[in-house]
C-alpha cells in the first residue's frame, strides 16, 4: 500500500512525518506503530518501509495501514540493508518535522505533541528529544537516559560540534524529532559510526534542545544491531547490502565526514577554525587511534572488532546509555529471544 494519507482532502502536508524502517520486526512492530498511532498530536503521516521482510512484518503494516489513513507502507523487492531503508523513509515524507522511529521502540503520547512545541517556539533549534527511558524486551523499565542535548543547547556552533564530536555518549538523538528542511539533500552514510556524522552535521545547522521529561523509550535486548553484529565486515553489509564483501574503515570514514561537514555547512571564518582545532582534537579523544588502528587489522581479522569491543568494557565499563543489557537479561530470566536483529 503506498497510497498518500490525505486526512483533510486537500493535499496539505501533516506537521510531522515519522519514519519506521524494518526487517523482519514481527516481535515488537506492532507496539512502535500503536505508540505513534495514540499521539496527541494527530497531525501526522507515518511512513514504514520493509526491507523485504520475510516474517509477519507486511501483514502487520497493512492491517494498520487498512485502519489508518496516515499510513504510508513501502516494500523493498529486496533487502537493501538497513541505511538506504532509513533514507527512504526520509525521502517520502512531507512533515515539516521528521523523527525515526526503531520497530522496537515507542514513543509515550506526548512525544511528538511535546517536541514539535519546542521546536516551534525556538527557530534557532533544529533537533529536539526528551529524556530517554530505557525499557527491556518485555516493556519492563530499566532506567532512564539524559543524552548530551542539555550540554549541547550552545549558541556557539563550534561548541555545539564539540559536545557531540569530543564527549562520549550514546547516539540516541538519531531518534529525535528535527526540521526537515534542516537535513534535506543529505543522505545517510552506510558506514558504522553514521549515526555520530548526523548529530555532528544537525549541531553545525542549529541548536540542539531536549524535553526534560522520560517520552521516548528505546528497547534494550541482545539482537539489537550494536549487540549481535560485531564484526567489521558484517556491520557494513548490515548498513548496505550492496557493500557485502567490501573492506570497511570506520573510524577514518567518520573523520572524513566530520571533516566534510566542516568544509560545506556555512558559518563564519572564525568558527571553521574552531571545529578544524576540534577535529585535530578528536584523535586523542575516545581511543579514536586506537580505534582506527582495529579497524586496519580487522581486514585480517574481521573478528578483532568484536576482541576490542570487549576488552574496552571489561576494562572501563560499558559506554554512556549502554549499561542496561545485564538487567533486562536477569529481568526477562535470561530466555533467549528469538526475534530478528534489530535495525538499530
Amino acid at each position: 500500500m503506498t497510497q498518500r494519507p490525505d486526512r483533510e482532502g486537500n493535499g496539505r502536508p501533516p506537521l510531522v512525518s515519522v519514519g519506521i524502517p524494518v526487517f523482519n520486526g514481527e516481535n515488537y512492530l506492532d507496539e512502535a506503530i500503536r505508540s505513534v498511532r495514540s499521539q496527541t498530536l494527530t497531525d501526522l503521516e507515518l511512513v514504514i518501509a520493509d526491507n523485504a521482510s520475510t516474517d509477519r512484518t507486511e501483514q502487520i503494516c497493512r492491517d494498520h495501514a487498512a485502519e489508518d489513513p496516515r499510513i504510508v507502507y513501502l516494500r523493498n523487492e529486496r533487502n537493501l540493508g538497513a541505511i538506504p531503508n532509513y533514507n527512504r523513509t526520509f525521502d517520502q515524507a512531507r512533515g515539516r518535522y521528521f523523527k525515526w522511529l526503531a520497530h522496537d521502540d515507542r514513543i509515550l503520547p506526548g512525544y511528538l505533541a511535546a517536541t514539535t512545541a519546542a521546536l516551534e517556539a525556538d527557530s534557532s533549534a533544529v533537533l529536539c528529544n526528551s529524556l530517554v527511558e530505557y525499557i527491556g524486551r518485555n516493556g519492563q523499565r530499566l532506567a532512564n537516559y539524559e543524552s548530551v542535548l542539555a550540554d549541547a543547547d550552545l549558541p556557539s556552533p563550534s561548541a555545539r560540534f564539540a559536545t557531540l564530536v569530543l564527549r562520549s555518549h550514546s547516539v540516541v538523538d538519531i531518534f529525535a524529532t528535527f526540521r526537515r528542511a534542516a537535513w534535506l539533500g543529505n543522505r545517510k552514510g552506510s558506514f558504522h559510526g553514521e549515526d555520530r556524522a548526523f548529530l555532528a552535521y544537525m549541531a553545525l545547522k542549529g541548536r540542539l534542545i531536549h524535553v526534560n521529561e522520560p517520552l521516548n523509550q528505546m528497547r534494550e535486548h541482545p539482537n539489537r544491531y550494536t549487540r549481535a553484529v560485531r564484526s567489521s565486515r558484517d556491520r557494513l553489509s548490515w548498513h548496505d547490502t550492496s557493500k557485502r564483501g567490501q573492506l570497511s574503515f570506520p573510524t577514518l570514514r567518520l573523520f572524513a565526514e566530520y571533516a566534510k561537514i566542516v568544509r560545506n555547512v556555512p558559518m563564519p571564518a572564525a568558527e571553521r577554525r574552531r571545529c578544524r582545532l576540534v577535529l585535530a582534537r578528536w584523535w586523542f579523544t575516545n581511543y579514536n587511534l586506537i580505534r582506527a588502528g582495529v579497524d586496519l587489522a580487522s581486514v585480517a581479522l574481521p573478528e578483532l572488532v568484536s576482541v576490542a569491543e570487549n576488552v574496552k568494557t571489561r576494562l572501563l565499563g560499558a559506554a554512556p546509555g549502554h549499561t542496561f543489557v545485564d538487567a533486562d537479561r536477569r529481568l526477562a530470566g535470561a530466555e533467549p529471544d528469538s526475534s530478528g536483529k534489530s535495525d538499530k
